[in-house]
């Protein structure tokens, strides 16, 4: 077996000196996961990154299994608003909700924006991640400071 350090080491050979585990994945898990092509190669998962493009994929070497949303995400910014997962529907489209608020989130197919709704009045607005990354306070007809 090739030195992983070595330039003419294979992919193979870098993954088994890494004692990394390799799993096939489907066209649609990579799609719903949105991996991206520095962790998927040839259909091949080699590492999934973990917050900030940091390698958690080694728990047993730190003993933490970070299970976090990447901080640059819709996930992550809804965390930062006080939303939680609620649930995925059979089309597959997640939903996340704060109940003290009335507040309903729900992605869109692509996973690039997530629309915002006052569960009482049904009013609502899609966001970006750029634009969620602005929005300090989420205000409804149940609660608004």
């Amino acid at each position: 077996m090739a030195d992983e350090n070595n330039e003419n080491a294979t992919t193979a050979d870098k993954i088994a000196a890494n004692s990394v585990t390799t799993v096939k994945l489907t066209a649609d898990a990579v799609a719903t996961d949105k991996l991206t092509a520095d962790s998927v190669q040839a259909g091949n998962v080699t590492a999934l990154a973990g917050r900030d493009g940091k390698d958690d994929s080694d728990v047993s070497a730190s003993g933490v299994l970070d299970l976090r949303p990447p901080s640059e995400s819709l996930k992550a910014e809804l965390c930062r608003l006080g939303l939680e997962y609620s649930s995925t529907d059979v089309a597959g489209v997640e939903s996340w909700r704060d109940y003290q608020r009335g507040v309903l989130a729900t992605f869109d197919q692509t996973g690039a924006k997530v629309t915002v709704t006052d569960v009482k009045t049904n009013l609502g607005r899609t966001l970006t991640l750029d634009e969620l990354k602005a929005v300090t306070r989420i205000d409804t007809m149940t609660a608004a400071d």
